[in-house]
């Protein structure tokens, strides 16, 4: 049986590489996502970096196994969250994730 849920949610690990020297190093977070529906989706500029960012702030309601460079653990909030996808390489990582998780596969970066 389907059910409908009014407000979905869904938490899925994230792999991001990180630009290193040389390559790149492979991190992962677990990111909560909100399931936006398509005229919501419809309304982001997918081709822009702005577009990415508005979605991704629709989106991105929670994320979890984030450090600061001391490895200290950082909370969830907006303003940390707006900081991620404003790195190209975290925006991507977590838009793939998002349709990989909706259609049930995985995304190459």
């Amino acid at each position: 049986m389907f059910k409908i849920d009014q407000t979905p949610t869904f938490t899925h690990r994230v792999e991001i590489k990180v630009p290193a020297n040389g390559g790149h190093e492979l991190q992962d977070m677990q990111v909560t996502f909100r399931v936006l529906p398509d005229d919501e989706i419809e309304a982001f500029d997918m081709r822009t970096s702005r577009g990415e960012r508005e979605f991704l702030a629709a989106a991105v309601v929670g994320f979890d196994d984030v450090e600061d460079e001391k490895g200290a653990k950082l909370p969830y909030s907006d303003a940390l969250r707006d900081r991620l996808v404003g790195l190209a390489y975290v925006r991507v990582a977590m838009i793939n994730a998002y349709y990989a998780a909706l259609m049930g596969k995985r995304v190459k970066n």
